[in-house]
Order: C-alpha cells, then sequence, then structure tokens
C-alpha cells in the first residue's frame, strides 16, 4: 500500500495541515493498516448524509475515548470536487486524523479511474498489500458500524480457516462445535484433572 503513495504528498486533516511526503513519514503513516479510501464531494447530497456516519466509525476505532488502542486504520479522503472551497468545506466535516490529497493533485483523478469509482460517497476498503478488500464499504459501513472492521481486520490477515483437525469433533465432551477452534486459535490446553484425596 506504501507503494502507492510513495512520491505523493499526503495532508493530515488538522489545524496545523502536516504534511507526510517523505518515503519514512508515508510509510509510518500506512504501512500494516487497512485503509479506507473515501472519495467523495461536497456538493454531492449522498456524500453529505454519509459523513456523519463515516465521521462517528472512524472516532470509534481510532479514538482513545473509545478504544484501549487506535485499530490499524487509515482513513484517506480523495476529493472529486470542483474547487479548492468545496474541499474545505468537506474537509471541516471529516475527523481530524483523517489524510487528504491537496486539490490541485492530478494523483485523485488516477484513483478514481485505478479503482472505477463509478458514484460518490464511495469508500473503497484496501488490504495491507494494495489489493481490494471490499470496492464499496458505504452500505456495510452504514449498517454494520464497527463491526465490519473487525471482519475486514480478518480478511485482511488471510486467516487459513482450515486448521480444524477432523479427529477433533470425536470428542463428545465439547461445550460447543467452536470448542476445537477456540482450542487452537488461543492455544488452549486441555488438563486432566486428578482427584487428590486428602
Amino acid at each position: 500500500m506504501v507503494d502507492l503513495f510513495l512520491g505523493r504528498s499526503l495532508v493530515c486533516n488538522n489545524r496545523d495541515r502536516v504534511e507526510y511526503d517523505t518515503e519514512r513519514e508515508i510509510i509510518l503513516r500506512l504501512q500494516n493498516r487497512i485503509l479506507l479510501l473515501f472519495f467523495g464531494s461536497a456538493d454531492c447530497q449522498r456524500c453529505q448524509e454519509f459523513v456523519p456516519t463515516l465521521k462517528d466509525f472512524f472516532k470509534r476505532l481510532t479514538d482513545e475515548f473509545y478504544v484501549e488502542r487506535s485499530a490499524q486504520l487509515v482513513l484517506l479522503y480523495i476529493s472529486l470536487d470542483q474547487s479548492e472551497e468545496q474541499l474545505e468545506n468537506l474537509l471541516k466535516e471529516l475527523p481530524k486524523k483523517c489524510l487528504f490529497l491537496t486539490h490541485d493533485d492530478p494523483y485523485r483523478r488516477e484513483l478514481e479511474s485505478m479503482f472505477e469509482v463509478e458514484d460518490v460517497a464511495s469508500v473503497v476498503v484496501l488490504r495491507p498489500d494494495c489489493s481490494v478488500l471490499l470496492p464499496n464499504a458505504v452500505s456495510e459501513i452504514s449498517s454494520l458500524g464497527t463491526d465490519c472492521f473487525h471482519n475486514w481486520q480478518e480478511s485482511a490477515e488471510l486467516m487459513d480457516r482450515n486448521f480444524m483437525l477432523n479427529e477433533e469433533f470425536d470428542d463428545k465432551k465439547m461445550r460447543s462445535v467452536t470448542d476445537p477452534i477456540r482450542h487452537l486459535k488461543y492455544k488452549v490446553k486441555t488438563k486432566k484433572r486428578r482427584r487428590q484425596w486428602g
């Protein structure tokens, strides 16, 4: 994912408008994270309605007020606005930790065609290796909220779900069908109880 933005200038949506343009800064911001590319425009009614939902979603996963440790998630606003003023208007509504490309950066349009964005508001979810996890997550974010991030996180890790051994189902003392998975996932060792006579 880092390769996608090397040589570009990403700006943080804070008061100081900090620019990340060196290779090291971009790697620190994007490496090993799920990236949300939010394609939007200030004059789009659908975007105006979706932005509060997206802001709440992002804050609940990255703000220390809601979570103990910030999620490995980056929100990057790709403006499809016609003017700098429209870009600024929408940035006021987006989270302060959000990154964006400047209005005069032609790479915005390249990204739009690269990810085949046909309508706004659109959120393209990218894995850390830059492959597309979800071409448009607007409906998923709206309906599932932060729960969808956990699904993405699991998918981005490319967990092999075929690790369960068949013979583990022969054990009649299982509390549930998911016991073998839990035992393997959390490395729980079953201990045999010894009777102590005393």
